[in-house]
């Protein structure tokens, strides 16, 4: 009896050994099989993610580059149509998921830009009467010609396919430039540093068109001055070392008739042999006085307005109506005014005005 009960007394524990060495490693196995599958569908997901994000970097610098040849090309020719078949040509170069980037016609829009908005850039306008933008939509979705991306192990989980899109806008960077300079008789005091006026603007206008050359070559640019009355120096042109020799021999006499070289230049920007139709057209207007003889400058405006013409204004010296001239440049988008107390200000303030004028900011 005794060993029985020994026996019976040492079962259980003999039972448990046995039970924990039979049973822990199948639990084992079964978490272990669990990790397996949890990281293959990691894997699988991470593959195909990679390659989502990989065609689109694709697709955005197709996009991209289809716009800017495209304004590059409306810039050069003029021509929206040659501007559109540009774009699509160079999206048919570039490979988005192992083919190249098709686009129909209707993905490539010819506009404009709108006016500056609150966060200083410019937006694309399809309405613009003119054409200075291009816009391309690009996509592989099952509305494109090349259909959607297909996915490699996604397919395993439904997925078959993901539609990628990118649009992107480029303004063709083609400018017609006005200069209109006041060379009145007060043009030959000197400023606050003793340098005569007319000496201050030869520079200024040198450092302008440096900065034009090197930043926008692509710009036309004519000269128009005024004084009792308005003249015409040098039509559109990309010769601007011409347009400073004119400047250099300018010699200052006569009243102030501003309005009158507002016309001269609207009329310059609109009618010379050279003007382009498409390009952004902007008056850099500068004077050191007031308004006494000819037209009145507002009503000037209005000329200026309706051609869709931009006005930058320049004040130069104490004597300058600077109230004026901020209401001529408020009358046209993006319009600015500057103000200069003497020859290095007013040097800054051109050179201020050519990055404003050479640099722009799309969508």
């Amino acid at each position: 009896m005794s060993y029985q009960l020994r026996c019976d007394r040492n079962s259980p524990r003999i039972s448990s050994r046995r039970l924990q060495g039979v049973y822990r490693p199948g639990a084992m196995m079964i978490m272990v099989a669990l990790m397996l599958v949890i990281l293959l569908v990691g894997a699988v997901f991470t593959v195909d993610v990679a390659y989502m994000h990989l065609v689109r970097a694709e697709l955005r610098t197709a996009t991209d580059a289809a716009a800017q040849a495209g304004s590059e090309t409306l810039a050069r020719t003029q021509d929206p149509d040659a501007a559109r078949q540009a774009a699509i040509l160079i999206a048919s170069q570039n490979r988005v998921a192992g083919q190249p980037l098709t686009l129909r016609n209707q993905d490539v829009q010819i506009g404009g830009v709108a006016n500056l908005v609150a966060n200083g850039r410019f937006v694309f306008d399809p309405a613009a009467q003119t054409p200075t933008a291009v816009r391309v939509t690009a996509g592989r979705t099952s509305s494109h010609s090349d259909g959607p991306v297909n996915l490699f192990f996604a397919k395993l989980f439904g997925i078959q396919s993901f539609e990628p899109t990118k649009t992107a806008s480029a303004m063709a960077s083609v400018r017609d430039i006005a200069l209109v300079l006041d060379v009145s008789g007060s043009m030959s005091s000197q400023d606050q540093n003793g340098v005569q006026r007319i000496d201050a603007l030869k520079t200024a206008v040198d450092v302008f068109l440096t900065e034009i050359r090197d930043n926008a070559p692509d710009s036309l640019v004519s000269l128009s001055t005024y004084a009792t009355t308005s003249t015409k120096r040098v039509d559109l042109t990309n010769d601007f070392t011409s347009v400073q020799n004119i400047v250099d021999g300018l010699s200052p006499s006569g009243y102030t008739a501003i309005g009158e070289g507002l016309l001269t230049g609207s009329d310059s920007l609109l009618n010379d042999a050279n003007a382009r139709p498409f390009a952004s057209k902007t008056i850099v207007l500068m004077t050191d006085g007031n308004h006494n003889r000819g037209i009145d400058p507002m009503t000037a405006m209005s000329t200026v307005q309706s051609s869709g013409q931009t006005v930058h204004a320049l004040t130069f010296g104490s004597g300058a109506d600077q109230q004026l001239m901020q209401q001529v440049a408020d009358q046209t988008p993006s319009g600015t005014h500057l103000h200069a107390a003497n020859s290095t200000d007013l040097a800054a303030a051109f050179r201020e005005i050519a990055r404003t004028i050479t640099v722009t900011i799309i969508e």
